[in-house]
């Protein structure tokens, strides 16, 4: 009731400051009227909102030179080994093994709520590492991507490492790239994973025996290795939806009796015009929920309320999309308000070509907008 009571002070506020009166009264009668219905015109808002200003730049959200962006996402110390690791095998070929180690994307939060497909086109795994091994190193990691009980393997199959030029050359840092050439990366990214498991094997192939050892001991012998998982936001996005439930902030709690009530109004109605600089469409659904009966009681439709941007060859935006759109919220909709303990929020997102086509998102996509409030309340004197 406080919010409701808050939109109704607003809307007056702004009548007197700014609003048009559709209706008039004469106000020498109000004395004598203990109703009156007038249809209210507030003036437009406007705003102008870009990515750089919703999202900014840090370690796991990279803005590069040309301001495209990438999810970068780092795991330190997945191999460690050294020369007393290498136990299986014989004089001239060891094996040692990469003890498994979970990656956690931290995106549970945001997997729960998502539903519909996307794509990422371009992702890629930088194995970094530091050599000291002056014979062969080959590397089997074994990897997989986990969400909601299903998994996708990484198929990477086993890579040489680079060896130090010894003895001028003691340790060699290097750096290995898997992507969607030399791997089933593209669809373990777009599962998309909670978490990544890696495990695997290092084998090591003398290429000269030791009489004592069994291995060349010039050299500190060992390995280390981190991943650094990089996603840019290179993708194409078929009816992604992203819902989240909330209390029923419009609910009446009985404690404040006001003139106006929700279902006094014959008609709220939001105007919105856009131009859109994103290459994505969007359209918003927001429904009243019984928890009790499971049951959706009434719902506002905005379809379409964003249009996507025209996108050039590359993918990228190459200009603005205008739309115009009203979400309007009838009286049978405030009707309802009372009988529903939530409010479900679905946002629905497509990529251009009915979200076949591929897009890119820079930082300096922006929307510029500009919205007006119209409402008709039946305002109750007595």
């Amino acid at each position: 009731m406080i919010k409701r009571l808050f939109l109704f002070i607003s809307a007056i506020i702004a009548l007197l400051l700014t609003s048009c009166l559709k209706d008039t009264y004469n106000m020498k009668m109000l004395s004598k009227q203990a109703y009156i219905s007038p249809t209210l015109a507030i003036s437009a808002v406007t705003g102008d909102v870009s990515f750089s200003d919703a999202v900014k730049s840090n370690d796991t959200v990279v803005f590069d030179q040309n301001k495209f962006v990438t999810l970068v996402f780092k795991k330190n110390s997945v191999v460690d080994l050294k020369l007393t690791d290498f136990t299986k095998g014989s004089v001239i070929k060891k094996t040692a093994i990469i003890n498994p180690t979970t990656f956690n994307m931290n995106l549970n939060d945001v997997l729960r709520h998502i539903t519909g497909d996307f794509l990422f086109l371009n992702p890629s795994i930088k194995f970094n590492y530091t050599n000291s091994f002056q014979d062969s190193v080959k590397v089997n990691l074994i990897a997989s991507g986990q969400n909601n009980g299903k998994s996708i393997p990484l198929n990477l199959l086993p890579f040489s490492l680079v060896k130090p030029n010894i003895p001028v050359q003691q340790e060699v840092t290097a750096t290995y790239v898997i992507d969607k050439n030399n791997s089933n990366l593209k669809n373990l990214i777009s599962l998309p994973p909670e978490t990544i498991n890696f495990s695997g094997t290092v084998i090591l192939t003398s290429s000269v025996k030791s009489d004592t050892a069994g291995n060349n001991i010039l050299g500190s012998n060992h390995l280390l290795g981190s991943v650094e998982v990089d996603v840019p936001l290179d993708l194409t996005i078929n009816n992604l939806q992203y819902t989240d439930t909330v209390d029923n902030f419009l609910k009446d709690n009985g404690n404040d009796k006001n003139p106006v009530s929700p279902e006094n109004f014959q008609f709220l109605r939001i105007n919105l015009s856009a131009k859109n600089g994103f290459p994505l469409g969007v359209s918003v659904k927001m429904s009243l929920y019984d928890s009790v009966t499971k049951s959706v009681k009434s719902t506002v439709d905005a379809t379409g309320i964003l249009k996507p941007a025209p996108v050039d060859s590359n993918g990228k935006s190459s200009g603005v999309t205008e739309s115009t759109a009203t979400i309007e919220f009838t009286r049978d909709f405030f009707s309802v308000v009372n009988k529903a303990d939530k409010i479900i929020f679905r946002f629905t997102l497509n990529s251009p070509g009915s979200g076949s086509d591929e897009v890119k998102i820079y930082s300096d996509y922006r929307i510029n907008f500009k919205a007006s409030l119209v409402v008709k309340p039946e305002i109750n004197l007595n």
